[in-house]
């Protein structure tokens, strides 16, 4: 009985160090690109014409983020009220922080859905057929656009 207790145990350790490999290989890795050369590659799949560059201030008025408290982050947001094209690239400082940068995107998203529900077609359009949230490891993007599958792929082709 004891031997069978033994042999149970060493396959429950081997399958424990399987799914422990799996898991750490599974996960996004680190990428170490610069954040100008993901910023430039996600905009050129972009129409900026239409959006703002914006400062720190406008950053923790539209996400409650801190960019202090990230290694980099650009943010590109609608230049008029009735616009809904927007581009936030995220590097993190620890991918400890995507949580809360994927809370803060998923809050800015509901806030611009409300505001154009029931009068801005275009843009509730945008908003629910043409957004992508993409967690990479340490990167973090969102984008409001036309182009969003293009831009998505430019930003994952950069890391």
């Amino acid at each position: 009985m004891k031997a069978l207790l033994l042999e149970i145990a060493r396959w429950a350790v081997a399958l424990a160090a399987v799914i422990s490999l799996v898991l750490m290989f599974r996960a996004d890795p680190i990428s170490d690109a610069d954040p100008v050369a993901v910023r430039a590659a996600a905009t050129e799949q972009m129409d900026l014409s239409q959006v703002l560059e914006a400062d720190n201030q406008m950053l923790r008025r539209l996400y409650g983020l801190d960019p202090a408290a990230y290694e980099s982050i650009h943010l590109y947001y609608p230049a008029t009220n009735m616009g809904a094209e927007e581009l936030l690239i995220v590097k993190l400082a620890s991918v400890d922080q995507a949580d809360s940068v994927r809370s803060a995107i998923d809050a800015r998203l509901q806030t611009q859905k409300n505001t154009f529900d029931g009068y801005g077609v275009e843009q509730t359009d945008l908003l629910t057929n043409h957004a992508a949230v993409e967690v990479r490891g340490n990167y973090v993007l969102f984008v409001v656009s036309r182009t969003a599958d293009q831009v998505r792929q430019a930003f994952l082709d950069a890391l």
